[in-house]
């Protein structure tokens, strides 16, 4: 299963991970400017003693830790040891350390810097600060392991960090998770009532933009009922008036026969009244609302299914499409014009879209498996049969399968589609309630 990020997650990583290195950077900064202060303020002090003191070769002089002197060789010699040359540039100062790591104090310090006084005469100013040579010494129960001690500080500071993120993200995730509960929570009985409010201006806007949007969406599907509705009621009139006139022209045909094409136009009539009967029946089925539920009644899939296969050979004509079907005695409790649609749909799908193999229809109890086999090599995508109409090519949903996927998604029916290269297995089971509807295709 694949794990989704989580944006509250994000966020507060993302934030930490900025506070810490924000903190470690000003850390950084500040320790930077400290110890610069520091550099300048000691030379400042160099250079004015350098200035006061009256210096002659070989006779360095010592005032307050600094040594002065007017000559390299004349400087101590742990200085000449430590720097190796004579500095060259005036007034830039020269520092040498000992420090077993950055987050320690340093041992040893040595300080060198050049100076000229007004007389143009060179002074080599040094101040040496070894650590055995301290006055004020660490107390013993101090700590001295300051790499433990800053990396816990640090963590201190990130924990305390983290609290007060996590009090600030609360108090903004609380809004926005009842947001969330609100709008799951929409339905048609409460979506006309006004959104809570949730503190915040930008939420309250966006609430108000999903309501409208609901709202807007419920009544494009209510506007959609109603046609379905209004237009099944209004076209079954016609296609009885088409089927009954058909019906009677067929007894008047016993009495004076038809020529062929006459026939063959009465057929197509026929045909085209049952299409648009069962189409009628499927679309004033599914106008109707989920509380408006016929009563279940007993159907034998077995024959059903046979007639419906008679029905619709029609659709077989000029093709060379084998059709096996496969029944047993088998009876469900079912809404009859539901079943009638699922299986007519279905029947009528594979017939149109198999053009030269075969459609294996086979019925286990209460479940119904359609197999259409299509061999068709060609790249043309339309071909006509023995009337003259042209037929689809290759196999595919159509409108009647859509309908049939609705009406089977409205009772919960177990339902399975497979679509592989020339094969096309549709599975129905009437009998099973299968909440997550398992769909393939």
């Amino acid at each position: 299963m694949k794990i989704r990020p989580s944006l509250k997650l994000y966020f507060f990583i993302s934030v930490v991970m900025l506070g810490s290195v924000m903190a470690l950077g000003f850390s950084l900064l500040s320790v930077n400017y400290f110890v610069d202060g520091l550099d300048k303020g000691i030379t400042r002090v160099m250079m004015d003693v350098a200035k006061t003191a009256d210096v002659e070769d070989a006779k360095p002089q010592n005032v307050v830790g600094f040594n002065i002197a007017s000559r390299w060789q004349d400087t101590p010699a742990i200085i000449q040891q430590r720097f190796g040359s004579a500095p060259t540039k005036q007034g830039e100062i020269h520092k040498l350390k000992d420090q077993a790591s950055i987050f320690s104090i340093p041992e040893n310090l040595y300080f060198l810097v050049l100076f000229e006084n007004a007389a143009g005469d060179k002074r080599y100013v040094s101040r040496v600060l070894l650590d055995k040579h301290r006055t004020l010494k660490l107390d013993a129960g101090h700590p001295k392991n300051r790499l433990f001690w800053t990396f816990f500080t640090m963590l201190i500071a990130i924990a305390l960090f983290s609290f007060f993120l996590v009090v600030i993200m609360q108090k903004i995730a609380k809004p926005i998770e009842s947001l969330k509960n609100w709008a799951k929570a929409l339905n048609q009985d409460n979506i006309q009532n006004s959104p809570p409010d949730f503190i915040y201006n930008e939420l309250n806007v966006l609430a108000s933009i999903v309501q409208s949007s609901l709202i807007s969406a419920h009544r494009g599907l209510d506007r959609e009922q109603r046609f379905l509705s209004y237009a099944s009621h209004e076209l079954r009139t016609p296609i009885s008036v088409i089927r009954s006139n058909v019906d009677l022209l067929q007894r008047l045909s016993e009495k004076a026969p038809l020529s062929d094409k006459q026939q063959l136009t009465l057929k197509r009539i026929e045909r085209a009244g049952l299409t648009m009967s069962d189409l009628t029946d499927t679309l004033l089925w599914l106008s109707r609302s989920n509380e408006n539920v016929l009563t279940p009644e007993p159907i034998e899939l077995d024959q059903k299914i046979i007639q419906l296969s008679t029905d619709l050979n029609y659709l077989l004509n000029a093709k060379d499409v084998e059709v096996i079907i496969e029944t047993d005695q088998g009876s469900v409790q079912v809404e009859a014009i539901a079943c009638h649609i699922v299986l007519s749909n279905l029947i009528r799908n594979a017939y149109q879209h198999t053009q030269l193999g075969q459609v294996h229809i086979k019925q286990q109890g209460k479940r119904v498996t359609i197999i259409n086999s299509n061999n068709h090599t060609e790249h043309s995508t339309t071909a006509t049969s023995k009337d003259n109409e042209p037929s689809t090519l290759g196999y595919g949903y159509g409108l009647g399968l859509q309908l049939s996927e609705r009406v089977i998604k409205r009772h919960g029916w177990f339902y399975q589609i497979k679509d592989e290269h020339g094969r096309y297995h549709v599975s129905v089971d009437f009998g099973a309630n299968n909440d997550q509807n398992q769909q393939a295709n």
